[in-house]
Order: C-alpha cells, then structure tokens, then sequence
C-alpha cells in the first residue's frame, strides 16, 4: 500500500471520532468545585487539630488549689458586762453607774432646784441599778441629793425597807417601791460641816413621785 492510500484511510478514520460530551466551560467548573473541596477539607482538617490541641492542654492544667488566708483572725473581745435597764450603767464590777438622763430628768421634774446643776454618777450604787446625783445647797445645808432605781434584792440591808429614816451622820433616807417591783432610794447627804442635808423634808414626796414612774 502507497503513502497516499494510508493518508486517506487516517483522514476518514479521524473525521468517524464523535464529537466530545463537554466543552471547556465545564472544565472549568469542575477544576473550581475540586479546589474548593480541597479547602474545605483543609480548614476542617485544621479546625479538628486545633481542638485536639485545645483538648491536650485542658487535660494537662493543673487545678489551682484553693488559697487559705494563714493569717490569724483578731479576737473579738467580749463586750463588758451592762445593765439591762438601760444606758448610763457602768459594769457590775465598778460599783459605780449614772448619771442616768432618765432618772435626772424625773429628779428635776419634782425637784426644780437641781435643773440649775449637772448630775453626776453616785459615790457606789447595787448591781443593775440607774441612778443620778446632784450636788444642791439650800440656805447653809449644802450637800448631795442622790436618786437610785434598783432591782429590789440587790440595795443594802439598809435600803431594802420601804420608809424614811435620819442615820447618825445627818443623811436622810426615803425608800419607795416601785409599781415594777423596784425599790427607789432617795439620800440626801450632808457636805462635811454642813448643819443640815440639803432638801431633806422633800425626799418623801420625792420618792413617791419617782415610784410612780418606775
């Protein structure tokens, strides 16, 4: 066979081919739907090691430990011991308490002449009690006129009657009881010298009046 029979025999069997089924434009597509799937599948791929990671140093932190303060608390001392009758009582150790405003107000109430002077606490006054004192002068008495409102079993043999009593020393004495129960003790002491105690025929109206307010 001659060079010109095969030259047409590959000419016809070239132009027998079918034509193709896709063109360029969907080469072209089908290249992008493969380089975005390969992204996909890299992001994921990182998402996944990063959570790994993640999960390693979470399971490798220690757990703090809680932080105890080792510093010792300051003690609270306890309160002092008070009255339950109510301000101006100093501890039951003392002896002493007042000067009550309470008792000073009801003191100057009946006994106008000592509103011009400051009360101050008594020398000694039972366990639980209020009181005021008063220093006052009357003409040449001078002295102190004290006032004490106090839970009946805790004043002195010598307060625990109900009564007006003169001891040696000149000092008058009116005790009235309460409508609580209580005992009112009201002195009036003489100052060294003194002829008399000051206001001393006053005390029993005195006491009446303070029993019936206490």
């Amino acid at each position: 066979m001659d060079e010109r029979k095969l030259e047409e025999l590959f000419r016809d069997s070239v132009q027998s081919v079918p034509p193709a089924t896709f063109d360029e434009h969907d080469v072209a597509r089908a290249s992008r739907r493969i380089t975005a799937r390969r992204r996909m599948t890299a992001v994921g791929g990182t998402v996944v090691a990063a959570g790994v990671l993640a999960g390693g140093v979470f399971l490798t932190l220690p757990q703090q430990q809680p932080v105890t303060s080792q510093q010792a608390q300051p003690e609270v001392a306890p309160a002092s011991p008070r009255s339950e009758d109510g301000p101006g009582i100093f501890s039951q150790r003392s002896g002493r308490c007042g000067p009550d405003a309470q008792v000073a107000a009801a003191v100057t109430k009946q006994l106008p002449e000592a509103a011009a002077t400051a009360p101050v606490a008594p020398p000694s006054c039972p366990s639980g009690a209020k009181a005021a004192s008063f220093v006052l002068r009357e003409g040449p008495a001078a002295g102190s006129v004290t006032v004490i409102v106090s839970p009946a079993g805790t004043v002195p043999p010598d307060q625990a009657t109900p009564g007006d009593t003169r001891q040696p020393d000149g000092t008058q004495q009116s005790v009235r009881q309460t409508r609580s129960g209580k005992l009112v003790v009201v002195r009036s002491d003489p100052d060294e010298g003194s002829p008399a105690a000051p206001y001393s025929t006053r005390l029993p109206a005195l006491a009446g009046d303070l029993a019936g307010q206490f």
